[in-house]
């Protein structure tokens, strides 16, 4: 009995809430609909995924990176090159200077005195110059005169040799009428013009020699005058040293130096940094292998946020950093660890790049960059 109602009961049951199961489907399509969306949604976002890890693959493959990274650039010291006080500093900290610009001046009241002194040196020297050039024409002028008294005298001698050679015949001859004393007049007249000629040429060696003196003293006066407008080149020089100026435009930076201060030779007063920057990128060795010279680099630099900047890779460090320490390693000593070592390569920024970073390019910002190995 119990077995027959229960049926009976069940399908009462089913009777009462027949009305309800339209409801009970929709719910259970929703569900079905519910399923099919999170399967649908799940599967974009694998495919997403993949498709996200997939551009990254290509990427890496195509790309060589690292954010061990810096910028450089020259900076060249400024420095005194004589001792003086300061009386004028032109320029500030940061300012922007051009090539040959004056930066500090230092009072050239003393080195002044020391070019007047030099210049009258050199007019001194000058002067002796031309003493010396009238004593040596004047010297000139005793040779010539000691030359002609020579000829002079060679002509004298010549007819004293034959007066005496003719009165000598005419002694040896019985019937002359030449006497012993003509005779000994002659001779002494053709004695004394020998004598004559020998003092002659003793008084042209002498004029000779008085014009070789001169002419050496000649030497010795242009000499002087070489010393004396060296001189007067280096005290110029000392003056114009008094002002100095930037080798090259630029930024100042380090400016230590006051107006009053004295300064010594070699003395540091400040710094000037070159506009133009590059990139310092330490690569690990092992991403050498891909990287050539000219490759196309993009470049962020942390100073300047959101932004890349076009480069070109220009060479490669000849050593690893740690070759060029100060204390390199010694692998031969002691237990060996393999340490992956990094090598300098230097990037150039493009024109454009330059000019869009302007002075926000600094050495020693920060940089992030990223070589194309595609070409």
């Amino acid at each position: 009995m119990n077995t027959i109602a229960d049926p009976a009961a069940s399908v009462s049951e089913f009777v009462d809430v027949a009305p309800d199961r339209p409801a009970t489907a929709g719910r259970a399509r929703t569900r079905v609909l519910r399923v099919a969306w999170g399967k649908i949604l799940a599967g974009t976002a694998l495919a997403a995924v993949a498709t996200a890890v997939a551009a990254y693959v290509h990427h890496a493959a195509g790309y060589e990176s690292t954010d061990d990274a810096f910028l450089a650039g020259d900076v060249h010291p400024i420095s005194a090159r004589i001792n003086g006080t300061v009386s004028r500093v032109l320029v500030d900290d940061n300012a922007v200077v051009r090539a040959g610009e004056p930066l500090v001046e230092i009072d050239p009241a003393d080195l002044n005195l020391a070019v007047q002194g030099a210049a009258a040196d050199l007019a001194q020297a000058q002067a002796n110059l031309i003493q010396v050039a009238a004593q040596i024409t004047r010297a000139r002028a005793e040779v010539d005169a000691a030359t002609a008294r020579i000829a002079q005298n060679a002509a004298q001698l010549t007819r004293a040799g034959l007066d005496f050679h003719r009165v000598e015949q005419l002694a040896d001859d019985h019937f002359s009428a030449v006497s012993a004393q003509e005779l000994d007049a002659a001779r002494a007249g053709y004695d004394a013009t020998k004598a004559a000629s020998q003092s002659l040429v003793a008084e042209h060696a002498s004029a000779e020699a008085g014009l070789a003196a001169a002419e050496a003293q000649r030497s010795v006066a242009l000499a002087q005058i070489q010393k004396a407008g060296a001189a007067l080149d280096a005290a110029k020089l000392q003056v114009d040293y008094t002002v100095i100026r930037a080798p090259n435009s630029g930024r100042v930076a380090r400016k230590n130096v006051e107006v009053g201060q004295r300064l010594q030779p070699g003395q540091p007063v400040m710094a000037v940094v070159d506009q133009q920057v590059w990139v310092v990128a330490n690569f690990k060795e092992s991403q050498l292998a891909r990287l050539r010279a000219g490759e196309k680099v993009a470049i962020s630099v942390d100073a300047v946020e959101g932004r890349q900047f076009g480069g070109t890779v220009q060479s490669f460090a000849p050593g690893t950093g740690a070759e060029f320490s100060l204390l390199p390693p010694d692998n031969s000593t002691g237990n060996f660890t393999k340490v992956v070592q990094r090598v300098p390569v230097k990037i150039l920024f493009s024109p454009a790049a330059l000019a869009a970073g302007g002075e926000r390019f600094a050495p020693g910002l920060s940089a992030n960059v990223s070589v194309s190995i595609r070409q």
